[in-house]
């Protein structure tokens, strides 16, 4: 037995509609609602959505009827959602461990915690899943484990108490972020996808680099960053611009593997760019405790740097191979289809502004999604009608759920670590392996993160290394934005990192090549991004913070040395380079990214040399005026 596709969507739909109803139902009363109903009702739907839309196996198509197992799964997480709701006011006003903890909250505590589990298998795998059941029976196994490993363990009830009926673990910090952050720009970036936002970027892409050596490759640069910044999603980027961008690279000389490994790269990026960054940056300023906007502006620099490291791995790449200019790029078309959605773009303006302005996050997407459905109407190919705007706030709440399942999953990793101090034995374990070397820290904490990124999803990876890690990198003197971008970065960099490279791997569907070649090639192109946190925990000039004179010298010998790095992966500098003069951009631009006079200066003369050298040899190889032309 199965409900059919008609009446599996329209139920989909009225799930979405009451949960983007109940987002915004703090703006329109003027106040806020019980926290435990607002996290309930979020939680609770978005699971139900996931049931709906991922099968037991895999992703399921519209058209596809949804098995009765699936339905009663989503009716059940419905259930717990309203039963959380009208339990938002005693929860609120209950003391943790001292209350009662009815029956009924234990049956609806497990069950919610079991439907999670399993809507996190659909989500994001079997390795969070897995993961996550590690932890739970770690609290009730501790008694039983041997030296530091060990705890006092709980009861379950007390567990529920904890994981459910408090802010510390389902409702915790990470579903809070994904329900009063998140969705919202989640929302919006599905309006903007609906309205054409998509193609906008690519038709940009085109105009601007058409005409440049490699200009299909740069298109896929700049696209997947412009798209990045309203998605959010390294994967989603890929499945999107890439269907365009990888068949044009390879059109236009590009091997398969290195197309798909370029298109990765540029998508994962788009995670680290603001205005809006991927899910995991909300999370961050929750955390760390500052407004996003702070995050956001200390994040330009880096990104830029990251983005500017692929523009010019490409460029040289395609000088060396000659990849000239290609008059079949559609860059005639592209500024016909720019003139056509030229005006989707004043909403992001408007965004950033309210944004730098510090309002709420709740009135920002309010305010931006009014702003895209009015100026959609001034062209019919923009416009959103009924129909559409009713897609649109379906498809946001699918994209809702990619962030809202893996962080309530990872609310009880996070509470279980707390709770049975484990956190605090492993930032002292990291301590004492370190010796108080900031740097071996530091490497640390990059494989910690990288390890935890593989095959979850970024915001995950992120929560679970910053309660790991994050409170070692502090105490070891570096401020809290600076460690937790820098944790952030890792987890998302995870996604070209081998073995688990999933946005290299979803490149490698579009591209028909090789998976492992493909996020290798993704890994070595983003080699230079790897570098860029390190730069910044030595010195948050390039975070934009301290004095501006300073960070405008940080700032400019970093890209130069971004320069330097990505010009040797790329092989060309005034000419192809040669194995040696690659070899000493690779030892030279390193020190210039080391925010460090002392490297700096050893940078620089370095890269001089090698710079000097390719000039040199650039004049030999140049033909001369023949004698009797003179």
């Amino acid at each position: 037995m199965a409900l059919p596709p008609a009446y599996a969507r329209a139920f989909l739909g009225a799930i979405a509609l009451v949960l983007t109803a109940v987002e915004f139902t703090p703006l329109v009363l003027g106040r806020g609602i019980h926290e435990i109903t607002f996290l309930g009702v979020h939680v609770g739907a978005t699971a139900a959505i996931a049931f709906l839309v991922i099968g037991f196996k895999a992703r399921r198509k519209a058209d596809h009827p949804v098995p009765v197992v699936d339905v009663v799964l989503a009716v059940l997480a419905l259930a717990c959602a309203v039963y959380f709701a009208f339990q938002g006011l005693r929860i609120s006003e209950r003391i943790e461990g001292v209350d009662e903890v009815y029956a009924l909250d234990e049956v609806f505590g497990a069950l919610f915690i079991v439907l999670l589990l399993e809507a996190s298998r659909r989500v994001a795998g079997i390795v969070l899943m897995a993961l996550v059941a590690l932890f739970i029976a770690y609290v009730f196994l501790g008694p039983h484990l041997p030296g530091a490993l060990a705890h006092r363990g709980m009861s379950f009830m007390r567990f529920i108490d904890l994981q459910v009926l408090s802010t510390q673990g389902i409702f915790g910090t990470p579903i809070s972020a994904s329900a009063h952050m998140v969705f919202y720009f989640v929302l919006v970036g599905a309006f903007l996808e609906r309205s054409g936002a998509g193609q906008l970027f690519v038709n940009l892409a085109y105009c601007v680099t058409g005409r440049a050596w490699g200009g299909a490759a740069k298109a896929s640069v700049v696209s997947s960053g412009l798209f990045g910044t309203v998605s959010g999603s390294a994967v989603a980027n890929v499945l999107v611009d890439g269907i365009i961008t990888i068949p044009l690279m390879k059109r236009t000389g590009f091997k398969g593997t290195l197309a798909g490994a370029i298109e990765a790269t540029a998508s994962t990026g788009g995670q680290l760019a603001p205005p809006v960054m991927g899910a995991a940056a909300f999370i961050l300023a929750d955390i760390v405790g500052v407004s996003y906007a702070s995050v956001a502006f200390a994040a330009i620099v880096p990104a830029l740097l990251y983005y500017l490291s692929l523009y010019v791995v490409v460029d040289s790449y395609s000088r060396r191979a000659g990849l000239g200019p290609n008059p079949a790029l559609p860059v005639a078309e592209s500024f016909a289809g720019l003139r056509e959605r030229w005006h989707i773009l004043v909403p992001l303006g408007v965004m950033i502004y309210f944004l730098t302005a510090q309002y709420s996050l709740m009135l920002v997407g309010a305010v931006s999604l009014v702003t895209i459905v009015i100026l959609s109407w001034a062209r019919a190919s923009t416009r959103l009608g009924p129909a559409a705007i009713y897609e649109a706030i379906v498809n946001g709440a699918r994209g809702a759920a990619e962030v809202a399942i893996p962080s309530a999953v990872a609310g009880i990793i996070v509470g279980v670590l707390i709770q049975t101090g484990m956190a605090l034995h492993l930032e002292r374990w990291l301590l004492d392996l370190a010796g108080n070397s900031l740097m071996i820290s530091l490497v640390g904490a990059m494989v910690l993160t990288l390890i935890f990124g593989m095959g979850m999803p970024t915001s995950a990876a992120y929560l679970v290394a910053a309660v790991l890690v994050g409170p070692a990198l502090q105490t070891l003197g570096i401020p809290a934005l600076a460690a937790h971008l820098f944790i952030f970065y890792f987890a998302v960099l995870s996604m070209v990192t081998p073995p688990v490279a999933l946005a290299a791997y979803a490149a490698a569907g579009i591209s028909g090549e090789d998976l492992w070649t493909t996020g290798l090639l993704a890994f070595l192109i983003a080699i230079p991004g790897f570098l860029i946190p390190f730069a910044f925990v030595f010195d948050q000039g390039i975070l934009l913070q301290g004095d501006p004179l300073h960070a405008a010298y940080v700032v400019t010998t970093a890209a130069i040395g971004v320069l330097g790095f990505s010009s040797g992966l790329g092989g060309y500098l005034f000419g192809p380079l040669n194995w040696p003069a690659r070899i000493a951009l690779f030892c030279f631009s390193p020190l210039l990214i080391d925010p460090d006079f002392v490297t700096d200066v050893i940078g620089g003369a370095g890269l001089g040399l090698v710079l000097a050298h390719q000039i040199w040899r650039y004049k030999m190889r140049a033909p001369k005026p023949s004698r009797a032309a003179s």
